[in-house]
């Protein structure tokens, strides 16, 4: 994981665009105010959401919910940034299922992610570790995504909701993974997982590729199913242990990387399986 930052000391802010000595109209570049990065180039109707805008946000949301901000993270050189708030038992609401699921601790954080270069909205979202084996997760729910728009507010009544519904889908995902306990696996349904995360290609070298990947998630699968049962829990485990045994350094905290869309496939598949 890199190292979080205590606050985003930089600004990121709009610059003319000029060709031949002309500057282009209804166009702006968006620069980082400390070293001249380019971070994106914008039409003038983009709606900045500085890091001060953000920085604000991150705070309300602290102040209100009593979550622990533990830091700031950049990602491209400051294109997309994300706030990690952690949670801890007493700011959980009555009646909120606690920090464990299925028996296995967990370190549940929200996430208030922005982008500058127009590649990610605005969102509220959340991520997990299980502290069982170090496997991670994020969850493939966003509970606020806002383009940059010029109405772009953020009063109580849309705060409210967002950590409302934070905890409520927080709670399903957790009743969820407890129902996927008692629920037993064929060797089709793994198969099917397998051939789905990790489909065939038609080049010769990436076919090699494909199949060294697939006997390595069957080994993750294999593993854990042996210490978890032989159900849907323990089929998902053995995803988030394959990727994350992959993508150690990088995948708690980057929601955008390639483990954590190998894992909401996962958990769509799994889904769509107990609905058919």
């Amino acid at each position: 994981m890199k190292a979080m930052k205590k606050t985003l000391n930089w600004e990121a802010v709009r610059a003319p665009i000029k060709i031949n000595k002309k500057t282009i109209a209804n166009r702006s570049a968006i620069v980082r105010n400390d070293s001249g990065e380019l971070l994106g180039l914008r039409s003038n109707q983009y709606r900045l959401f500085t890091n001060k805008d953000f920085t604000e946000l991150v705070n309300r949301v602290v102040l209100k919910t009593g979550y622990s901000l533990v830091g700031y993270q950049e990602f491209r050189k400051g294109k997309r940034v994300i706030a990690y708030l952690k949670l801890n038992e007493a700011c959980l609401p009555n009646s909120a299922r606690p920090l464990n699921v299925c028996g296995n601790a967990t370190a549940d954080y929200m996430l208030i992610g922005n982008s500058h270069d127009g590649s990610s909205a605005l969102f509220i979202s959340f991520t997990n570790v299980l502290l069982r084996c170090e496997n991670q997760f994020t969850t493939p729910l966003r509970l606020l995504n806002m383009r940059h728009l010029s109405n772009n507010s953020f009063d109580e009544h849309i705060l409210d909701k967002v950590i409302r519904n934070y905890h409520e889908e927080r709670d399903q995902l957790y009743s969820l993974m407890t129902k996927w306990t008692k629920i037993v696996l064929s060797k089709s349904s793994i198969d099917r997982l397998i051939k789905h995360l990790l489909p065939a290609k038609n080049s010769g070298n990436d076919g090699h590729k494909i199949d060294r990947k697939r006997r390595e998630l069957r080994f993750s699968i294999d593993r854990e199913i042996a210490e978890l049962g032989f159900n849907y829990w323990g089929l998902f485990n053995g995803v988030t242990h394959f990727t994350t045994g992959r993508t150690t350094t990088s995948l708690f905290g980057n929601p955008f990387s390639e483990g954590n869309k190998v894992n909401k496939k996962a958990m769509i598949f799994l889904k769509n399986e107990i609905d058919s």
